[in-house]
């Protein structure tokens, strides 16, 4: 038995959870090394200037650099993966980079062939680190931030983060339509592109199975982990016949302080919780032991993980706005009903706009019904699925019209 089928099975082992004093000061210490990141951030966005002088290199996209933080394993080095697969497919000579390191030591350089162009996959203090990477070489080529933003509003300390490239990328018009207010280059929607595995199939033999995925590194407020589990909940209840299956990442501290103050809803015996990484075949295997995937976020850039999920033929039910609406519709998706109201994020990743407060009972309902109604559950997952199956990648610039061997 795999690790991911003892989790499933058993439940993660036990540990003891932080008091608030706790962590009461870990949000302290946050805030002081917040300060100190922004300062260093700073001062590496000043040496790219100066490294770069102001040059830069035509619209030529026959060689392409994507760098990222790959070693971060987060959504932005995985956006960056399937980037670069979408490109090789199509023909593009494509190389990948890990920048990761970049993000602690600014004159960390990764030795490659020079590219005509240069696609930084980053948040966008942190541009510039991951740039800094493939210098020398970048400074000559066309260059390309790809950034991603949850909130209709832009944060402020992006401002001036696109001065030092020649356009910008985003994954979504959501994302695009906050961006714009900020940043001056011209801004083109490039969607993630997944590719459509082989559609599962529901089996009865198998408790009703839901999964929810979020990273406090991307907040857990925003992610909201908890209204999930309380959509759960209010749809079955302590009942055998379905199971929720949380999958949480980052941060260890966030995360025991979550499962501390949900811990009435992780005790029920159909919730199981997994904290190990997942990756590849092991994320795969995830998705494929779900029937649904239930997101009740209240922002998304994109929501990568609705997409993976409908690329196994696994149906979403997921908050009706923000990023997500660009690949979803009533058609293949159960949308859940929300309200606008202020940003309240415990992490303080965000503030100073307005997010989704999703509707819990039309959630609960939603799943009621595709576990209920074998019929409507079907043309739902296949409609998901074609809908990724067929879904082109698209790219701003004349890519080759044959996919490569």
């Amino acid at each position: 038995m795999n690790a991911l089928q003892s989790v499933l099975t058993n439940g993660p082992p036990s540990r003891s959870l932080p008091i608030g004093r706790e962590s009461a000061m870990l949000r302290g210490l946050g805030r002081v090394r917040a300060a100190a990141t922004a300062c260093y951030l700073s001062g590496t966005r000043e040496m790219v200037r100066r490294l770069i002088g102001g040059r830069s290199g035509p619209r030529d996209f026959h060689r392409i650099i994507i760098a990222g933080p790959l070693g971060r394993q987060n959504g932005v080095g995985q956006g960056a993966y399937l980037q670069w697969t979408a490109l090789r497919r199509r023909g593009v000579d494509a190389e990948l980079i890990d920048a990761a390191p970049g993000l602690r030591n600014p004159l960390f350089r990764v030795g490659h062939q020079p590219g005509s162009a240069y696609i930084i996959h980053a948040g966008g203090p942190q541009a510039a680190n991951l740039l800094a990477t493939v210098l020398p070489h970048a400074a000559r080529a066309h260059r390309v931030a790809y950034f991603a933003w949850e909130l209709p509003d832009p944060p402020p300390d992006w401002a001036g983060c696109d001065r030092h490239f020649d356009e910008i990328w985003t994954p979504s018009t959501f994302s695009r339509e906050s961006l714009q207010k900020l940043l001056d280059r011209p801004i083109h929607v490039v969607p993630h592109h997944v590719t459509a595995q082989t559609m599962r199939e529901r089996d009865d033999c198998w408790p009703f199975t839901v999964l929810v995925m979020a990273d406090s590194r991307s907040s857990l407020s925003r992610k909201n982990p908890e209204g999930a589990l309380r959509s759960f909940q209010l749809a079955f209840g302590a009942s055998p016949r379905a199971r929720l299956i949380l999958k949480l990442s980052g941060r260890a501290a966030e995360l025991d302080a979550f499962e501390s103050s949900c811990g009435h809803l992780l005790a029920a015996r159909n919730v199981k919780v997994i904290r190990s990484y997942l990756h590849g075949t092991a994320l795969a295997q995830l998705y494929r032991s779900a029937d649904v995937l239930l997101s009740m976020h209240r922002a998304e850039g994109f929501g990568l993980p609705l997409l993976e999920a409908m690329a196994h033929g696994v149906p979403a039910v997921a908050t009706g706005w923000s990023g997500n609406m660009d690949f979803m519709s009533p058609l293949d998706s159960e949308l859940v009903p929300y309200r606008l109201v202020p940003v309240q994020d415990l992490s303080r990743i965000y503030s100073s706009s307005m997010w989704a407060e999703p509707d819990i009972e039309a959630a609960a309902c939603a799943l009621r019904r595709l576990a209920d109604d074998r019929a409507h559950y079907f043309k739902i997952a296949t409609a998901a699925y074609h809908r990724v199956a067929n879904a082109p990648s698209l790219f701003p610039f004349k890519v080759p019209e044959h996919v490569s061997s």
